[in-house]
Formats: C-alpha cells, structure tokens, sequence
C-alpha cells in the first residue's frame, strides 16, 4: 500500500476543523486546492477540495449591478461546482486504483454531509470591464465577501465604504464595520479574456 493512502484521512477526516471559519471562506479554500491539484495533476489534492466543497449549500440571489467598461463576456467559463468537482475528481483518479476506492467513499460522504449555506450571484466580466455591487453591512458583524473564477482567470476584487478602501485581494475579503452602512464590492477583470465568476456573501 502507497504511503500516499495514508494521508486522506488526515487531510480529509481533519477538514471541518483545519478549515476557515465560515462557508464562504471554506467555498474560496476549496477552489484554491482544486485549482492546485488541477495544476500538480495530483488527484489526491482535487478529492480533498471536493469534498470541502460539497460541505457548501450555494443559494442563487438576484443582485443589481453596475457596469464601468465596454465589451461582451458571451461564453466565458464559470468555475467548477461541487458536482463537478467531485466529476472531474473521479476522472482525475480512473486510472489509481488506491485513490478510486478513496473517491468512491468521498463520494457516498459527500452526499450526507451537513451542509453550511451561502449566498451566490454569478456574472460575466469582459476584458478590463468592472462590476460594482452596493450591499448593506450590518455593525458589529463580519461580512465575508469570496469571488471564485474560473481555473487560470484572475478577478481583483475590492471592497470600499464611500471612499475608503475597507479591503483589496483577489478572492476573500471580510469586513466589519462598527455601524450598519452600505458597501461598494467591485470585482474587475485585469486578463484579456473573458471571466466568469460566482459572487460569495455570508
């Protein structure tokens, strides 16, 4: 038996306490894992990020948005669920029978896990376009804000209450304010193609 047969457990069986508080943090880990593992073609990494990622109850919510920038973004990826992740997963391990068995099993967990929800909006952006989101932040109470895009596309994200910048990166933001006030979220697409994205809120 591979020495590598021995590590699921622990990076599997310890995921609910060595993760990041909070599912939209935990749904950010699980694209950057999967993402790596897509990179290594280490199979054992995307069971891991499936698994994180199936733990999450994604509920779509309308959300308006204003546009900065011309150009259309028809066709442009969304990044993996978690069905298909734990798809792709599967595919990534046909061949390593050790790593079958222990995708077979993360698959019948998968399916009885507790889940945490989140709120979700996806969009589109075109090269060097913006989008602005204006939603409420209530005092006193971390606001977690996670953008995932599609493998290899990069989307800044910044997070601002009128003119002050409260946070900038590219996949997780949280932020708490002292009193309820509205927030400016704005994600912008720095590439030359077209990227999909899924917008996340606690």
């Amino acid at each position: 038996m591979r020495l590598a047969f021995l590590m699921p457990a622990l990076i599997l069986g310890g995921a609910a306490s060595a993760a990041p508080d909070g599912p939209v943090a935990r749904a950010v880990m699980a694209q950057q894992l999967f993402d790596a593992g897509v990179t290594t073609r280490d199979g054992l990494t995307q069971i891991a990020a499936a698994r994180l990622a199936a733990g999450i109850t994604m509920q779509p919510i309308p959300r308006e948005l204003k546009v900065e920038g011309k150009g259309k973004a028809e066709d442009a990826p969304l990044p993996l669920d978690a069905a298909q992740m734990l798809a792709a997963a599967r595919a990534a391990v046909a061949m390593d029978e050790t790593l079958g068995i222990l995708m077979t099993s993360t698959e019948a967990t998968a399916e009885v896990l507790p889940k945490d929800s989140l709120r979700m909006s996806e969009a589109a952006l075109a090269p060097g376009q913006s989008h602005l989101y204006e939603m409420p932040a209530e005092g006193g109470v971390a606001l977690d804000i996670g953008v995932l895009a599609a493998s290899g596309t990069r989307i800044a994200l910044e997070v601002a209450q009128g003119e002050q910048i409260l946070c900038r990166a590219e996949r997780l933001c949280s932020v708490t304010l002292t009193e309820s006030a509205q927030i400016t979220v704005t994600l912008h697409n720095p590439g030359e193609g077209a990227a999909g994205y899924r917008l996340l809120t606690n």
